[in-house]
C-alpha cells in the first residue's frame, strides 16, 4: 500500500489516507487490529456505535450468515456453554447479544425500532404522553427507564418487564436477516447496564425462526403487486421514526392512487421508495402496524387462491442450495472451455426467455461475472414467491439444469459428456422429492 500521508489514529495503529480509501475506511477516525493470524488481520474502526467492543476478550470466531446460518451459530454458543459477546453487522444495522454459559443475559441494538422506549410504548406499558414526559427529563448520562420510574410511570418490577421485552425482541429480530457477519469475543463480559438477565437461548432461538418464516410469508403476501396497503382512519399515536415514515409514504401514495400510477409497482414497493426504508425494515413496520390494527391489507384475488405455505421454508432453502450446486457443477466444464463471459451471456439469454415465459423466479435475476446467480437474491425471492413455490423453483431452476445438461451434451470439444453429468447424479437425486 502507498506509504505518503501516514496517520496515527487514536489507537495508535498508522493509517496513510491512501490505505484508508483502499480498505474502505473513513478519512479520519481511531483503528485498532481486532485479530491477525497468517494472512488475515481484522481491523476495528472507531466510528461511534451502540456497542463497544471488548478490547480485553480474544476474537474467537467470524462468520458470514449466508453459509453458516446465524440460529447454527447461536446453538453452537449455547450448546458448548460459551460466555461472551455476539456481535450482528448488516450494513448500517448493528446488533450485540451478551451471553453467559450460554445464556441470554442482555442484547442491543443501534436500530431506533429497538429503542427502550418505544418496546415499552409498543407493549402499552407507557403511553404517548408519558413517553414525551420521560423524553423531556432523559439527558445523556442518564438511563431511561430510571427516568420512567422516577415519574411513577412504572414500577422496577414493570420495568424489568420491559427490558426483558426489548432483548427478547432484539435477539429475534436477528433471524429476519438473510445476510451479515456475526463475530464472537469468548469471555465473561458485563453489559453496559444494570440489568442482567439470564433467558433460555433455545427458546429465543425457535422463536426468531418461526418470526422469520412469519415475516418471509407477509413479505410474499404485500409484495405482490395486487395487494393494497392503507392506513387505519382512526388517529392513533406513532411509536417510532419508521412508522411515522410508513404513515406518511401510505398517505402520500393514497393521494396519487390512480393517477400517474407506476406500472408494475404494487404499494409495497412504492412504500419502499417513497419511505426510504429498505424493504425488511419496511415489512417489519408494517407487520407491527398490522398486527396492531394500524393498517389495513387487501389481497386482492390472493385472498381466494393463494397460498404460501406449500412447501416449508426450509424445503425452499435446501432446494435453492442444491440447484445452485448442481448450476455451479455443470457450468464449469462450459467455463474452462469458453470463459466465463461467454457462458454467462448465454445462460443470460435463456434467463431472459424463460422470464419472459413466465418464471417470475428468474425476472431480471442476473448470472453474476462467474457465471452463477446470487444464493442470497435467489432464496430471498423463491420464499417470497407466491402459490407453490417449491414447483415454481423446481420449473425455473430445472430449464437452466436442462440448458446446461444440453450444452454439455453437444458441445464440439466435449467428446464423452457421461462423466460430468454422473458425477451430479447424487446432487440430482437430492432434488427427487
Amino acid at each position: 500500500m502507498p506509504d505518503g500521508g501516514k496517520k496515527t489514529t487514536d489507537a495508535g495503529l498508522p493509517i496513510s489516507k491512501e490505505s484508508r480509501v483502499v480498505l474502505g475506511l473513513e478519512p479520519s477516525g481511531a483503528v485498532r487490529t481486532v485479530a491477525q493470524t497468517g494472512r488475515m488481520t481484522l481491523l476495528e474502526t472507531g466510528d461511534s456505535r451502540q456497542v463497544p467492543l471488548p478490547s480485553d476478550r480474544d476474537l474467537v470466531l467470524s462468520s458470514d450468515v449466508r453459509s453458516f446460518a446465524l440460529g447454527d451459530l447461536l446453538s453452537l454458543v449455547h450448546d458448548s456453554g460459551k460466555s461472551g459477546l455476539l456481535l450482528f453487522e448488516f450494513q448500517h444495522d448493528e446488533k450485540a447479544v451478551y451471553l453467559s454459559r450460554g445464556e441470554v443475559v442482555f442484547a442491543a441494538s443501534n436500530l431506533p425500532a429497538d429503542r427502550l422506549a418505544v418496546c415499552l410504548l409498543r407493549s402499552g406499558l407507557i403511553d404517548v404522553e408519558q413517553l414525551a414526559i420521560a423524553e423531556d427529563r432523559y439527558h445523556p448520562g442518564t438511563r431511561f427507564g430510571k427516568v420512567v420510574v422516577e415519574q411513577g410511570f412504572l414500577t422496577p418490577r414493570d420495568l424489568w418487564n420491559g427490558v426483558k421485552t426489548q432483548v427478547e425482541e432484539i435477539v429475534r429480530s436477528l433471524f429476519s436477516y438473510s445476510a451479515g457477519w456475526i463475530h464472537f469475543w469468548e469471555g465473561e463480559i458485563e453489559p453496559d447496564n444494570v440489568v442482567r438477565l439470564s433467558l433460555p437461548t433455545k427458546r429465543l432461538i425457535g422463536e426468531g425462526l418461526a418470526r422469520r418464516d412469519e415475516l418471509m410469508q407477509f413479505m410474499a403476501m404485500i409484495e405482490d403487486a395486487r395487494t393494497r396497503i392503507r392506513p387505519v382512519s382512526q388517529q392513533r399515536p406513532v411509536i417510532s421514526e419508521s412508522e411515522r415514515a410508513v404513515i406518511d409514504a401510505l398517505a402520500e401514495i393514497g393521494e396519487r392512487r390512480g393517477v400517474q400510477e407506476e406500472p408494475g409497482l404494487g404499494d409495497f414497493q412504492k412504500l419502499c421508495h417513497r419511505s426510504g426504508l429498505d424493504p425488511r425494515s419496511t415489512a417489519r413496520t408494517l407487520q407491527f402496524m398490522w398486527n396492531a390494527d394500524r393498517v389495513e391489507i387487501e389481497q386482492g384475488e390472493l385472498g381466494a387462491g393463494g397460498d404460501y405455505t406449500a412447501a416449508d421454508d426450509d424445503v425452499i432453502r435446501e432446494a435453492v442450495a442444491l440447484h445452485g450446486k448442481l448450476i455451479v457443477e455443470l457450468t464449469a466444464p462450459l467455463v474452462a472451455l469458453d470463459g466465463v463471459s461467454a457462458v454467462s451471456a448465454r445462460l443470460n439469454r435463456i434467463r431472459e426467455e424463460s422470464a419472459a415465459g413466465g418464471r417470475r423466479l428468474l425476472d431480471s435475476l442476473e448470472f453474476n461475472s462467474a457465471a452463477a446467480l446470487d444464493p442470497t437474491e435467489l432464496e430471498y425471492r423463491a420464499l417470497r414467491l407466491p402459490g407453490d413455490r417449491l414447483r415454481e423453483l423446481d420449473e425455473a431452476l430445472g430449464e437452466i439444469v436442462a440448458y446446461l445438461e444440453f450444452e454439455l451434451k453437444n458441445h464440439p470439444q466435449i467428446e464423452d459428456s457421461g462423466p460430468f453429468l454422473e458425477a451430479v447424479d447424487p446432487l440430482r437425486a437430492m432434488l427427487i422429492r
